[in-house]
C-alpha cells in the first residue's frame, strides 16, 4: 500500500509520517527532503528559478520516486502539492494520481480556520526557515478550504504525534507485521 500525507507545512506530516512508517514497517519518503537532497534547497530554487518551475520540478521528482516505490511506502508531500495557485492541470493530475495509487491522509490541526491558522503559523514561524508571518497567514487562509476537501482520511488534530499515528493505524486497519 502507498500512503500519501497531505496538508500545510507545520501540520505534522513529516513527524507523524516517520513514526507511522516505523509503526507499520513501511518506508518513509519526505518529498521536501528529497528535493533538497537531489536538486537544491527549495527556498534557493524558488528564488532563482521561480515557484512555477519549482512546482513542475517537484512533480517530476515525485513521479520518479513513485515509480521506484510501488508498495509499503509513506510519502509526505509538499504543502502546495495539491493546491498550487494557477496550476490547475498539474494539481488535477496529482489528485488523480493519489486517488489511483494509494490512500491520502489530510493533516490539519482543527476544522476551525482560526484555530488551525494560529497553530500552523506558530509552528511554521518557529522552524527557522525565515518565513514571513503575514505571507504565511494569507497563504494558509487561502488554502484552508481547499485542504479540507482533500484526503481519503482526514485528521483534524493537534494532539501528540504518537496519538495521531495510532488514530491513523486504526483507520487504516494496519499494524506492523
Amino acid at each position: 500500500m502507498r500512503i500519501f500525507l497531505i496538508g500545510p507545512g507545520g501540520a505534522g506530516k513529516s513527524t507523524c509520517g516517520k513514526i507511522l512508517a516505523e509503526r507499520i514497517g513501511y518506508r518513509f519518503i519526505d518529498l521536501d527532503i528529497e528535493f533538497c537532497d537531489k536538486i537544491e534547497n527549495i527556498g534557493d530554487y524558488i528564488l532563482t528559478k521561480g515557484y512555477k518551475k519549482y512546482c513542475f520540478e517537484n512533480s517530476k521528482l515525485f513521479y520518479e520516486l513513485l515509480n521506484k516505490n510501488t508498495k509499503d511506502v509513506i510519502f509526505s508531500l509538499s504543502s502546495g502539492f495539491l493546491v498550487h495557485k494557477n496550476l490547475d492541470e498539474l494539481t488535477s493530475r496529482h489528485k488523480q494520481t493519489l486517488k489511483n495509487s494509494g490512500t491520502s491522509i489530510l493533516f490539519l490541526p482543527s476544522t476551525s480556520l482560526n484555530k488551525s491558522t494560529k497553530i500552523i503559523l506558530e509552528r511554521q514561524l518557529s522552524r527557522g526557515f525565515g518565513l514571513k508571518e503575514n505571507r504565511e497567514k494569507i497563504k494558509f487562509i487561502r488554502r484552508f478550504k481547499l485542504y479540507k476537501e482533500l484526503g481519503d482520511i482526514k485528521i483534524f488534530s493537534h494532539e501528540k504525534p504518537q496519538v495521531i499515528v495510532e488514530k491513523i493505524v486504526k483507520q487504516l486497519n494496519l499494524s506492523k507485521t
